[in-house]
């Protein structure tokens, strides 16, 4: 391991730039427009200066491999128009131009009004017993947003001294029992796993264990410790050796399976707030944002103090990742800290040599602590921070100021890539497609795939949100359902609502709306009981990446309810979900039902031949089912889902 690393060492406090050539020189700064019909999306990009030739590349959000490039460009070329394309879907893209000195690379997730995310998944809610009442307020707040954002919330709260083992066992556990389990978000000092012997910083005294919180994100892989043994780092925290409950693994053992950020003011004693201070005002400016309740100026800074680093080129993470979430007229290469004092910028990115409180040309944890910070998300790089878990950390720094940043991470060693949230994604999103990438994106940067890459702030954060509807209420009569009713959103943009039921307040949310332009709705078809309404505004979010059907955060009411005996028991199908689309090999579906029965799901190619025919018996609530479309020729197919008195279609693409 030792000599692995001699291999790599790279002070980063040295400078080094090469001829003329920028970070921004390293990356292909991708925008898009579309166009419906018929469907089309044209990349663009800024001139290349250095390269040969352009290959564009384009998959699914969800394929693990590119395949062969879709075009070949001329260097000089500035553009490309995909017409192999339908609506209401995104698509990932890849455009590499490789030159004599350098090559080129940029990603870019476009969508064609793209639709909504109506679930988003279980997320671990861990909460540090320190906050359970001292912020209780926030908590639940925070617990609101993100059940109103699609996420089904299970909590677990902890004594900061309970060890990382036991914190895993809560969080495998619920994995294993809920099979739609995506994400844990830790809100305070839950115990911090350390792992592996490593120094991605490239200095021979910090060599050792790093914190490893990808270890609560991983539930099949190894994690052993009885083969490190590396006490050579001037750091007590970095020295492991067998059995002192430091892991062993300094790359992942296994992909991990969750998404995974941490929420942590512990021992930040440079600002004059409590850690319970702290948690309250970063959850009141989460919350804020996440009501489009802030004036957010779409444009990034950069503040690179390293330059192309013998190709490193560290800050293309910023123009890399900001050209398709902001566009790349939107970015700016000026001071971090005075800049974001004075004014708003969603995105941004310092870097230069760095000590656990400080990084050159930027500033110190103690700048942060004397300034405001108007960013949402922020990266930063240099040696030694990326260590996060040392007093007054200046990772974590960003996210403890007066007005605080709400992400951050130590983008450089490996490179983060974020382009899929300006379809909608959330941040904890790219996070696990960083942590988990040890091949799709290239160049492979150095560390990839290793164990220290971690988001500090919510990683349910998006790019765009809306303000929501307001006063929802839900009445009911006997036997007669329930009637909703609310105010609409001051969003002069939204097209429409749309309403959701479950049966406990941090639940399974199931639509049971088509896209609604009243702002009223009769619940006439369920089975009686308690029940938790939800209402959230749609509209088209056009971004530099193509455009996507975006939901804000939802208002809840509720209402005990009794449904018209005469429907009581109708099989009601309330949506269908088909994905990924297009396919290539096993088609998954989820089918929402209002009770339990039988349906026959029938695929119909577009000669309306009848390929597929099978019955299933359904429950009430969500179901999933898989199809093995492997065989089938391409083309675009309709899946028809039937019961005894309704009917559901649902249209798809089989791909190469």
């Amino acid at each position: 391991m030792k000599k692995h690393y001699l291999l790599f060492l790279l002070t980063l406090l040295v400078y080094n730039r090469t001829l003329a050539q920028t970070c921004a020189d390293y990356t292909v700064q991708l925008s898009a427009t579309i166009q419906l019909m018929p469907p089309k999306i044209t990349l663009s990009w800024k001139p290349l200066t250095y390269a040969s030739s352009i290959s564009i590349y384009r998959k699914t959000l969800t394929a693990t491999t590119w395949g062969t490039a879709i075009s070949s460009l001329p260097a000089s070329d500035t553009t490309y128009t995909d017409a192999a394309l339908v609506a209401d879907s995104a698509y990932e893209y890849w455009v590499n131009a490789p030159g004599s000195s350098i090559s080129a690379t940029g990603y870019i997730y476009a969508g064609i009004n793209a639709p909504a995310i109506h679930n988003r998944g279980i997320l671990d809610l861990i909460v540090d017993s320190t906050f359970s009442d001292s912020c209780k307020t926030s908590i639940t707040q925070l617990m609101n947003d993100l059940s109103g954002d699609g996420w089904q919330i299970i909590r677990h709260d902890l004594a900061r001294t309970v060890n990382d083992v036991t914190a895993h066992g809560l969080i495998k556990n619920d994995y294993t029992t809920h099979p739609n389990l995506k994400a844990v978000l830790l809100l305070g000092h839950i115990a911090v796993p350390y792992s592996g012997d490593l120094n991605p910083d490239g200095h021979p005294n910090h060599l050792g264990a790093w914190p490893a919180d990808v270890y609560y994100a991983n539930m099949n892989g190894y994690w052993g410790d009885i083969i490190v043994n590396d006490t050579s780092s001037s750091y007590a925290a970095n020295k492991n050796i067998p059995g002192d409950g430091k892991w062993d693994q300094t790359i992942l053992p296994s992909a991990d399976e969750l998404q995974v950020s941490r929420i942590d003011f512990f021992n930040m004693p440079a600002f004059a707030k409590t850690e319970i201070q702290l948690m309250n005002a970063y959850l009141n400016r989460d919350h804020t944002y996440k009501m489009d309740s802030l004036s957010i100026n779409h444009r990034g800074l950069v503040d690179d103090n390293f330059g192309t680093f013998s190709g490193e080129a560290f800050a293309s993470n910023a123009w890399r990742n900001f050209a398709p979430l902001i566009g790349k007229n939107n970015i700016q290469s000026i001071d971090f800290i005075t800049s974001l004092n004075d004014s708003a910028y969603q995105w941004a990115y310092g870097c230069g040599g760095g000590t656990f409180t400080s990084a050159g040309g930027i500033g110190a944890t103690t700048d942060f602590a004397a300034n405001d910070v108007n960013a949402i998300f922020t990266m930063l790089f240099g040696s030694y921070f990326g260590d996060w878990n040392v007093q007054n950390n200046f990772l974590r720094a960003p996210l403890c100021s007066n007005v605080p940043a709400l992400t951050s991470c130590w983008a450089g060693r490996p490179d983060w890539f974020f382009h899929h949230m300006a379809i909608g994604e959330n941040i904890g999103y790219s996070a696990w497609i960083t942590q988990n990438d040890n091949t799709l994106y290239q160049p492979l940067s150095f560390s990839a795939n290793w164990i220290h890459v971690a988001l500090m702030g919510d990683l349910s954060l998006r790019t765009d949100y809306i303000k929501p509807a307001r006063n929802l209420i839900a009445s009911s009569s006997a036997n007669a359902g329930a009637h909703l009713s609310w105010t609409a959103s001051p969003d002069p943009a939204v097209i429409g609502y749309y309403v959701y039921r479950s049966d406990t307040l941090y639940g399974n949310y199931q639509r049971l709306s088509s896209l609604l332009t009243a702002t009223t709705f009769n619940d006439t078809v369920g089975l009686n009981g308690l029940k938790y309404y939800m209402v959230r505004p749609v509209k088209l979010q056009q971004t530099p990446s193509g455009t996507y059907y975006n939901l804000g955060i939802g208002i809840t009411d509720t209402a005990t309810v009794s449904y018209p005996s005469l429907v009581a028991n109708i099989t009601a199908i309330e949506n269908v979900s088909l994905f990924p689309n297009p396919v290539k090999d096993r088609l998954n579906m989820i089918l929402n039902s209002t009770s339990n029965s039988s349906v026959t799901i029938s695929i119909i190619n577009q000669t309306g031949q009848k390929i597929q025919t099978t019955t299933q018996q359904i429950k009430y609530g969500s179901n999933s089912f898989s199809f093995d479309v492997s065989k089938l020729p391409t083309g675009f197919y309709i899946a028809i889902i039937t019961t005894d008195n309704s009917s559901f279609a649902a249209k798809w693409i089989k791909t190469e």
